[in-house]
C-alpha cells in the first residue's frame, strides 16, 4: 500500500504540481515510511530530490519552531499564555495575549507588505530591518477585539516573535537553538544554503532562492521569524513532531512537560487552531476524511503539511517545492489557478492514502 503513497507523488510530479516531493511516516519510536519524487530544482540546474533533500518548511516553522518554543517558556514558568503581552511590550495591542497570538484570534490583520513598508535605505537582515519590521507588525491597527473573531495572522505571530525576543534577551533562532534544537533530536535549520530545494525565482530579489527563505516579511527579518524560516527534510520535519508527540503521550525527561503539550493541542478558541497547531476541520482538512478529529497539523505555503494523529501515535509529513521556479497568481496570499486548486486536491487524497497503507500494516485504528 505504501506504492499508492509513491505513485500519487509521482503522478503529481508529472502533472506538472510541483517539481519534487517528499514523505516521511513514523511513530514515536521509529520511521515506517520515508520516500521521494520528482527533482529538488529545474531551474536554472536540474537536482533529483531525495529523502536527504531540505525544504523551506514556510509556516510549518509555526508548530515546529514558535509553538514548542513557547511550551518550553511555558512549562518553566517564564511566560504566562493569558498574561497581557503589554506587560512585554507596552505598545503591543491591549489585552492581547500569547494564546490569542497562538490560536489566530488576536484581532491583528493576517498579512502586511513589511518589505515594502520599511524605510528605503533599511539593509535587508540588518537589527534595524528586524526591529522595525518587528514593531511594523504588532503595532498594525486591529480589526477585532482579541479572542472575538478568528483571522489566520503572520502579524499575530511576529508580535509573538517581538515579546519573545523582548522577554529573553535573545534573537528568535538563538532562542530555538538552546530551547528546542538542542531537545527535538531534528535537523531543523534557519536556512539551509546550497542544497535544499529551490523555491521562487523570487522577482522582488532577482534570483532563483536555494536555502534561503521565499517569504518576503521573513527575509527582511534575515530569515528567522516566528511565522516562516525554518529548513528540514521530511524526515527531520517528522521527527520534531515527534519529539512533541512523545511528550503527548507522558513522556519526561526531553524538555517538554506532557501537560502543557496536551493544554496546546486541546485548546479551543474561536477558530480552528488550537494554541500554534491547527485542527481538523471535518470535510475541509488538508488531511483528508480519514484522519482523526483529535489530530493536530499545519500546512506550509512553498507546499508542505504535517499532521499528527496523537491516539495512533502516528506522524506523516509532506513536503514540496510547489513555488518553483515561479508562484501560479504570485506570492499573495490566497492566490489560486488550475496547478493550485489541483495540488490542494492532493493533499487528501495523499494523507487518506497514507492512513490506508498504515492500516494494511494494522498500525492504523
Amino acid at each position: 500500500m505504501w506504492a499508492d503513497v509513491s505513485a500519487l507523488l509521482e503522478d503529481a510530479v508529472s502533472r506538472d504540481l510541483f517539481p519534487g516531493a517528499a514523505v516521511c511516516v513514523r511513530t514515536p519510536e521509529q520511521v515506517l515510511f520515508s520516500t521521494a519524487a520528482g527533482s529538488a530544482q529545474v531551474s536554472p540546474a536540474v537536482r533529483a530530490a531525495s529523502t536527504h533533500t531540505p525544504w523551506d518548511l514556510a509556516s510549518i516553522t509555526k508548530v515546529l519552531g514558535t509553538t514548542p518554543l513557547l511550551m518550553r517558556l511555558v512549562g518553566t514558568g517564564r511566560l504566562s499564555l493569558d498574561a497581557p503581552l503589554t506587560d512585554i511590550l507596552p505598545d503591543a495591542p491591549a489585552g492581547v495575549t500569547a494564546s490569542h497570538c497562538l490560536s489566530h484570534t488576536s484581532g491583528l490583520p493576517p498579512w502586511r507588505r513589511l518589505f515594502i513598508d520599511l524605510p528605503d535605505q533599511t539593509a535587508w537582515g540588518s537589527a534595524e530591518a528586524r526591529a522595525q519590521a518587528l514593531r511594523l507588525a504588532y503595532t498594525t491597527p486591529t480589526t477585532a477585539r482579541p479572542g472575538r473573531r478568528y483571522a489566520y495572522s503572520d502579524l499575530g505571530m511576529m508580535l509573538l516573535c517581538a515579546a519573545v525576543e523582548a522577554l529573553t534577551g535573545q534573537r528568535l533562532d538563538a532562542l530555538w537553538h538552546a530551547e528546542v534544537g538542542a531537545r527535538c533530536g531534528a535537523d531543523l535549520r534557519w536556512g539551509w544554503p546550497g542544497d535544499a530545494a529551490a523555491t521562487e525565482d523570487c522577482p522582488t530579489r532577482g534570483r532563483v532562492l536555494v536555502g534561503e527563505v521565499h517569504d518576503l516579511n521573513t527575509a527582511v527579518l534575515g530569515g528567522v521569524s516566528s511565522h516562516a524560516g525554518l529548513f528540514g527534510t521530511a524526515e527531520s520535519a517528522a521527527a520534531a513532531a515527534a519529539w512533541q508527540l512523545r511528550a503527548w503521550g507522558g513522556e519526561r525527561g526531553e524538555g517538554l512537560e506532557p501537560e502543557v503539550v496536551r493544554h496546546f493541542w486541546s485548546y479551543q478558541a474561536a477558530g480552528s487552531h488550537k494554541l500554534g497547531w491547527d485542527g481538523v476541520t471535518p470535510g475541509a482538512s488538508t488531511a483528508g476524511p480519514r484522519w482523526p478529529l483529535d489530530g493536530v497539523g499545519h500546512t506550509g505555503f512553498t507546499g508542505g503539511v504535517l499532521w499528527v494523529a496523537p491516539q495512533q501515535g502516528i506522524v506523516a509529513a509532506f513536503c514540496s517545492n510547489r513555488v518553483h521556479p515561479e508562484v501560479e497568481g504570485g506570492a499573495v496570499p490566497g492566490a489560486t489557478g488550475p496547478r493550485t486548486v489541483a495540488f490542494r486536491a492532493l493533499r487528501p487524497q495523499l494523507f487518506t492514502a497514507i492512513v490506508e497503507a498504515l492500516e494494511a500494516e494494522d498500525r492504523w485504528s
